[in-house]
């Protein structure tokens, strides 16, 4: 009998109530992380089905997240017939074949402290269908034209936060990039600008002329998309504002040392322009080019209002520079 009230109390006591407490409290969390997964769709289609969005990071994430209990090489077959197979020309441009990825997740995805299993709840609470919904949505009404492209969004290796392939198709990396909803706002702007500029035909196609246009029309709608919640040019381009102080007061250097590789489609040169970690001149800013791409796009707005932007997005870049008026060409 004593040993019955023995066991009775040790149940009872604080300690065994705060861990059994604490145990509902974890189960609870993760029963909502699990009903907000599922809700998410694992395919969304907008701009009257031009824009397709695959959520990988979906099923990656529910695969983890119900792995308790089971060996690592159980869930890295799991995750390669459900994550991996489906998509695999997508998985083996930007990681690599099906050995690439089993060694990957066994090695990385399933690790305790990698963003699939700390940040999707932040990533959940984001609501990225409802951000590509609303961008997509601005961007047909303002410029007429519809994004076109298919989109994955993964846990992947972190090599890009976002990126694209060659064919167009688009990438974000919930593993690199941080669950922020603002920041990330402005990223789909710019890159869902990208899918409706250019035009058909374009002799200056993937030069440095090509890509300072590109990127500056990218960047300007960036800014007119987060004006009502008053971004400045320089967070539009991602520029501190000491940044867009320097390019404005040494713009005529800008120009004068772009205009040599305008015409050039060498990598190195397109570099010089774009990277973010390359300065067309010292000390100045980064990926330089943005800075004059957006400039054009400001001289263009200048001469012919506010509302006269989208106007470049179907023009040969010649044609965009030559109608701004922008003193960049020789």
């Amino acid at each position: 009998m004593r040993i019955v009230l023995l066991l009775m109390l040790i149940a009872l006591s604080p300690t065994s109530l705060d861990a059994q407490r604490t145990s509902v409290r974890a189960d609870t969390a993760n029963d909502v992380l699990a009903r907000k997964l599922a809700a998410v769709p694992l395919e969304v289609y907008l701009a009257d089905s031009n824009l397709h969005i695959i959520n990988v990071y979906k099923v990656e994430a529910t695969i983890v997240g119900e792995a308790h209990g089971q060996a690592p090489e159980a869930i890295v077959d799991h995750l390669t017939r459900e994550a991996y197979v489906p998509y695999a020309a997508f998985w083996h441009g930007y990681l690599g074949d099906e050995a690439a990825f089993r060694r990957w997740a066994a090695t990385t995805l399933l690790a305790s402290d990698h963003p699939v299993r700390t940040r999707v709840a932040a990533w959940l609470d984001v609501g990225l269908d409802r951000l590509f919904t609303e961008t997509s949505d601005w961007i047909v009404r303002t410029t007429g034209r519809r994004p076109r492209g298919t989109w994955y969004i993964v846990f992947g290796p972190a090599w890009t936060d976002m990126g694209g392939f060659p064919d167009g198709t688009m990438l974000a990396d919930f593993s690199q990039m941080l669950p922020d909803s603002a920041g990330l706002t402005l990223k789909l702007a710019h890159e869902l600008t990208h899918e409706v500029s250019g035009a058909a035909s374009d002799p200056d196609a993937r030069t440095v002329l090509s890509r300072i246009v590109s990127e500056g029309l990218a960047s300007y709608a960036t800014y007119v998309y987060g004006s009502p919640r008053h971004l400045t040019p320089a967070q539009a381009l991602g520029y501190t504002e000491s940044e867009w102080a320097w390019a404005l007061a040494h713009e005529s250097d800008l120009m004068a040392a772009a205009r040599p590789i305008l015409d050039s489609r060498d990598r190195a040169a397109l570099n010089r322009v774009a990277s973010r970690s390359e300065r067309l001149l010292d000390p100045g800013p980064t990926a330089a080019g943005y800075y004059l791409g957006f400039r054009i796009a400001q001289a263009y707005v200048q001469k012919h209002g506010p509302a006269s932007w989208p106007d470049l997005l179907g023009l040969p870049v010649h044609d965009v520079l030559i109608r701004s008026g922008y003193p960049l060409g020789k």
